[in-house]
């Protein structure tokens, strides 16, 4: 056959070669024929079929209708050969030419159908795919409820069912196929109208080669027809199974496409009950210790990172990841916000000038802003080896808190302490002017530094009522009490949130606390009052946390063996 056709094996009933067993009938007749020689037995009577009468041509239409019944005799010769040749049947090597039309179609519908088959695997591929990295994600599988459970497992039996249709009929659709021509009887055709086989590959084989060469010399046109048509036939048996086997598997795949997305659906509703759940959850972390936390959803940027409350006014200044600083009235009501530059991740107050000091997490520097002017005055970078007094481990950590503490007699009227987020994760107290002209800040500066055996240190706030530095730890969603004279943590609780990376008190004891993943703020009414019991003689001691392993859990941190860890390292 030609090309494409070897892929579905077909056979046309043709006389076999010498070495293919004893002699077809009909073959062995055309060899004693060529031979000259009798058969054994009579051949049955040649019956010969009733004479083809080609139908009456319908009479021309239009111009030529109306030309031919006035004037047939005016028909130019070209015009009568073309009515003559539109009804006339074919002679031999048309049919030859037609017949090998048909099969290249045939050939070519076979490719189309597996084409589509590999198509649809694709496609089937791609769902699965996505399918499996849905079911990887054990966290999603977990929000299901569980009353809802067994149904979505019946779910996916069905969806398994469907895949296995699925792959039946692509295999079907792709299978290798056999067809046995419908081949008439000799008697009926005549056998010089008989298909000797000698196109398709089987019944090429089962000659030898002198046997094949002399087919070849002695076949005629009516016989080769008779083969193409025998082949066409074959190939149309072929492509009627391959297409039923081709729409069982896209009405498959179209119900796959249907269940995979009801199965995704189910898990982004998974994932919303989940997140749901998490941020409710993470709402009301610490609420039996501290209370209940106010959530302030518009707090004027849109990722807070840093909070500060300033005395005088009463205010807060919030500061965002996107590069924003806003000011907040008592009530967490944005009065105007400014546009400074982003990874600022801190803020805090400097009482003797009432200026702000930020802290940029990305350039290691300190920038001195007047919240009057709105202005940037002037900035102070950071020798972090020196600062840190340690070799720098991850390079993009660095510096996300700040507060000041009041001090007479030091530089500048107190005291700045930093948190350095991890590697290390530190605490280290400052002594400098910002009225002073801005410089490198390096070791001189330094007065403390204390590694905590926490991480994520995110935020630092004094309180002077309490007389302790409050800071956050992200990883364990936490507030430390923290005392300033050798760094000890005194204490820990659980504090609402996702991503706190903001702390401060304001004037009526709140504590307030800056969530970037939540992008809000958290208000803790009274929390001053509840933090002042946990501080050492000034009220109810709690029991040990041990480091604070429990969600809920919070107390004093104490023991030689903890204070040893936490101990102050002079520069």
């Amino acid at each position: 056959m030609k090309r494409g056709v070897e892929d579905d094996d077909m056979t046309t009933n043709g006389p076999p070669g010498p070495s293919a067993g004893p002699a077809d009938p009909i073959a062995g007749g055309l060899d004693r024929r060529r031979d000259g020689r009798m058969p054994d037995k009579p051949e049955p009577p040649h019956v010969e079929p009733p004479p083809v009468v080609p139908p009456e041509p319908p009479p021309p239409s239009g111009k030529k209708q109306a030309k031919a019944e006035r004037f047939p005799s005016k028909l130019s010769k070209k015009e009568r050969k073309a009515l003559k040749d539109a009804y006339r049947p074919l002679d031999s090597w048309e049919r030859y030419r037609a017949l090998t039309d048909v099969l290249d179609e045939a050939i070519d519908l076979v490719d189309l159908a597996d084409h589509k088959a590999r198509f649809a695997l694709v496609i089937m591929a791609a769902l699965n795919v996505v399918l499996f990295f849905v079911a990887v994600r054990t966290d999603l599988v977990k929000e299901i409820p569980k009353f809802f459970q067994p149904f979505v497992g019946v779910y996916l039996l069905i969806y398994a069912l469907v895949a296995l249709f699925f792959f039946l009929q692509a295999i079907e659709s792709l299978r290798p196929r056999k067809s046995q021509p419908q081949v008439p009887p000799v008697a009926q055709t005549g056998i010089e109208e008989f298909p000797l086989g000698i196109r398709f590959y089987e019944d090429i084989l089962r000659r030898d080669v002198e046997d094949y060469k002399r087919a070849w010399r002695e076949v005629h046109v009516g016989q080769l027809n008779a083969e193409l048509a025998v082949q066409a036939h074959a190939l149309a048996g072929i492509n009627r199974a391959k297409y039923t086997a081709l729409r069982r598997l896209y009405s498959g795949l179209k119900l796959m496409t249907l269940l995979a997305v009801g199965l995704v659906g189910v898990t982004a509703l998974a994932s919303m009950v989940g997140t749901a759940r998490k941020v409710a959850k993470a709402a009301t972390r610490g609420e039996k210790i501290l209370g209940a936390a106010q959530r302030i959803a518009s707090p004027g940027v849109r990722e807070p990172s840093g909070i500060a409350f300033n005395p005088p006014s009463g205010h807060l200044f919030v500061v965002g990841d996107e590069g924003a600083l806003a000011e907040l009235d008592a009530d967490g009501k944005p009065l105007n916000t400014t546009k400074i530059e982003a990874q600022v991740e801190d803020v805090t107050v400097h009482t003797p000038s009432g200026a702000l000091i930020l802290v940029s997490e990305s350039r290691s520097e300190l920038i001195l802003y007047d919240p009057v002017s709105r202005q940037e005055k002037k900035r102070w970078p950071i020798d972090l080896g020196t600062v840190l007094g340690t070799t720098i481990v991850e390079h993009n950590q660095g510096f996300e808190g700040v507060t000041f503490r009041p001090e007479e007699g030091r530089p500048g009227g107190g005291v700045f302490y930093l948190t350095h987020q991890r590697a290390p994760a530190m605490i280290v107290a400052l002594a400098f002017d910002p009225m002073a002209p801005a410089r490198r800040l390096g070791g001189d500066t330094v007065l403390s530094r204390w590694p905590l055996s926490y991480d994520d240190l995110t935020a630092i706030t004094w309180s002077e009522t309490l007389g302790r530095l409050l800071v956050i730890t992200d990883d364990k969603d936490r507030v430390l009490m923290i005392r300033p004279e050798d760094g000890a943590v005194e204490w820990e609780a659980p504090i609402p949130g996702e991503q706190q990376e903001g702390i401060a008190l304001d004037g009526s004891g709140a504590l307030w606390i800056a969530d970037d993943k939540d992008k809000s703020l958290f208000r803790i009414k009274d929390a001053l009052s509840i933090l002042q019991q946990h501080v050492p003689g000034r009220g109810e001691q709690a029991a040990p946390a041990g480091g604070g392993t429990g969600d809920e859990g919070a107390g004093e941190v104490g023991g030689g063996k903890k204070k040893k860890k936490d101990s102050l390292l002079s520069p």
